[in-house]
């Protein structure tokens, strides 16, 4: 597995923000390349590293394909602002990615083709990763939402679009109404919103794997999901 640490200017968020790459194989002709927000975290509390470990090791096969694109979007207040839909960077951040960022590291990836191509994100990263695959929904195969924090005004971009080529794979808690944002100091009732966007998903004939847990808004929940979200990615068509 090799990992390289770089940085990112933004014309429109106007700064610079950290990212990695990690891949499995020096010779990756095909990838499946999946965009990870919240990359730090993912790193340090989701056990994304062994996760993917795990991937190899059950299917050594997909070795020479898998590529990590790992964004983290600052401090606890940036990452506010630019995941929430109330935030004031939210707009610009889905600029900085879409327009900016994904057009960037695909043309340097030195691939041949994309066969896959996906979003991992947990609670708020959920929500802008889902965000991030409305603006241009045909360029998605794979939307991984963990306990994803939407809204009802998230859910509204579904309704025009068509969205049946994509395959997502959605886990939620069912004490996840209780969870309070430290930022905004409100519910954001996550179980009940996941449920409103599962059945959207169902409305728009979206490939959907959506799991209910007796679990909390917690990242031992989410690292202890990860491995079979990456499994959903790898292996679903």
């Amino acid at each position: 597995m090799k990992k390289c640490n770089r940085t990112f200017y933004s014309s429109y968020l106007k700064k610079s923000l950290d990212y990695m790459v990690i891949t499995t194989s020096e010779n990756i002709e095909d990838a499946y390349l999946l965009y990870v927000q919240d990359g730090k975290d993912y790193l340090e509390l989701g056990g994304l590293e062994k996760a993917i470990q795990n991937v190899v090791r059950l299917n050594p096969e997909l070795a020479d394909h898998l590529v990590f694109v790992l964004v983290h979007p600052g401090d606890s207040i940036e990452r506010w602002e630019s995941f929430s839909r109330k935030g004031a960077s939210f707009p610009n951040y889905l600029r900085f990615i879409n327009d900016e960022f994904i057009p960037d590291i695909e043309s340097n990836l030195g691939v041949e083709k994309i066969s896959k191509r996906g979003l991992l994100g947990d609670s708020l990263a959920g929500n802008i990763s889902l965000n991030i695959a409305l603006e241009k929904p045909e360029i998605w195969t794979h939307v991984l939402l963990q306990s994803p924090a939407v809204s009802e005004g998230d859910i509204r971009q579904l309704e025009a679009l068509d969205l049946s080529t994509w395959n997502v794979y959605q886990t939620v808690g069912i004490y996840e109404d209780e969870f309070e944002s430290a930022i905004s100091e409100e519910k954001l009732y996550i179980l009940t919103r996941n449920r409103q966007l599962y059945r959207s998903f169902l409305l728009k004939s979206v490939n959907v794997s959506y799991i209910e847990s007796e679990a909390e808004h917690l990242w031992k929940v989410w690292e202890r999901d990860l491995p079979a979200a990456l499994q959903f990615f790898v292996k679903e068509v």
